[in-house]
């Protein structure tokens, strides 16, 4: 086994357990699709062959370019999730500011407590 292989498992099982042992923070299918990506991503450095032999199957070169427009595929599917995560956060938070106003509101003529 070559040291990059080595390395890249590491970093993949370190990024599933993680991602596992993170229960307050990920959903269990989150959890589990980042555990099956690792063990495809495992494979795939193990088999390199077998990514190749796919990659041709699908009409690409190369099993790098393939993993490569993969990756790109997914980063832009994350891109969407996070920004519409991002979104929904801004309306919450929103709408929990314009609340505290309201409740916290008072007359034009009426003083600070500190000022009385």
């Amino acid at each position: 086994m070559k040291p990059i292989q080595l390395i890249l498992i590491a970093l993949l099982a370190g990024l599933a357990l993680a991602v596992w042992l993170n229960r307050g923070n990920a959903k269990l299918l989150n959890r589990l699709i980042v555990g099956a990506l690792a063990l495809l991503g495992i494979f795939m450095v193990l088999a390199p062959d077998t990514t190749t032999r796919l990659a041709e199957f699908v009409g690409v070169g190369r099993g790098a370019d393939l993993l490569l427009y993969l990756a790109v595929i997914g980063f832009a599917f994350v891109s969407v999730l996070l920004y519409a995560r991002l979104r929904q956060l801004e309306v919450a938070l929103t709408q929990v500011v314009r609340a505290q106003a309201i409740e916290n509101a008072r007359a034009p003529d009426e003083k600070l407590p500190a000022e009385a």
